[in-house]
Formats: C-alpha cells, structure tokens, sequence
C-alpha cells in the first residue's frame, strides 16, 4: 500500500506540474495568436485560437495519459505500453471500463490515477471556460 501511494505522489507531482506548465504554454500561445491575427474580424481570430486551444489541452492530457501508462509498464503493472495507455485514459477520464487491469498488486494506484484525472479534468475544463470569457467569443452574463 505504501508504494502505491508513493508512486501515485509521484505520479501526481508529475502530471501537476506538467499540466501547470502546458497551462502556461497554451496561454502564452493563445496571447500571440490573438496579438497576431490571422483572419480579418472580430470572432474569427477568437474562435481559431479556441479551437486551437482545445486542440492543446487534449494534446496536454495525452502527455499525462502517457506518465501514467509509462509509470505503470515500468513498475510492471502492464506487459505492453499500448494496453497501459488504453487503461490510463479510461482510469483517469473515470471511465472504467473493467476490460484490462493491472497487476493486482497496483490497484490502488490506478484508483489515485482516477482521483488524479478528475482533478486534472475539472482543471481542463475550469481553464477552457474562462479562455472562453478572457479571450474567445464568448461575453460573461450573456453565454453563462
């Protein structure tokens, strides 16, 4: 039980700061995009780096997705990276699918993986929103 938490401190400390960071890098790109537009207009700049923006986080998440699953195949909890990976996006989307599962001695690390991703999730989709309002198409008091 201790090295499972361990780990999913670890695990946690990674994909935090990663996110942390990838965070930081979108709004600096989505800050150049609108300070450099590239269709004439008012919205259609907004909406590009909206659509790009999203494009990011998912690219974002598919980084911790790969932590995890990199994590659980070097510890053993999966024989190959592809079925790893398939078990960490439907752990931390809290999916669950209960199709594969790892090595019964990692089960509770893959739980915190889950708690990992709601956190991660809830970040996303806070973030996503108010890029919306701050710098996409959308008004606050009128499209929320």
């Amino acid at each position: 039980m201790i090295a499972n938490l361990a780990l999913a401190t670890l695990f946690d400390v990674i994909t935090f700061l990663v996110h942390a960071a990838g965070l930081i890098a979108l709004t600096h790109m989505v800050a150049f995009l609108l300070a450099h537009p590239v269709v004439n207009g008012t919205q259609g700049e907004k909406i590009i780096a909206m659509a790009l923006l999203a494009l990011g986080l998912y690219a974002l998440v598919c980084v911790e997705l790969a932590i995890w699953a990199f994590g659980m195949l070097a510890i053993g909890a999966f024989s190959d990276f592809p079925t790893a990976f398939y078990f960490s996006a439907s752990t931390f989307a809290t999916i669950g699918f209960n199709d594969v599962a790892p090595a019964k001695e990692w089960r509770l690390l893959s739980s915190m993986e889950g708690i990992t991703g709601l956190l991660i999730m809830g970040w996303t989709a806070a973030y996503l929103v108010t890029s919306g309002v701050r710098f996409g198409p959308f008004e606050r008091d009128k499209h929320f």
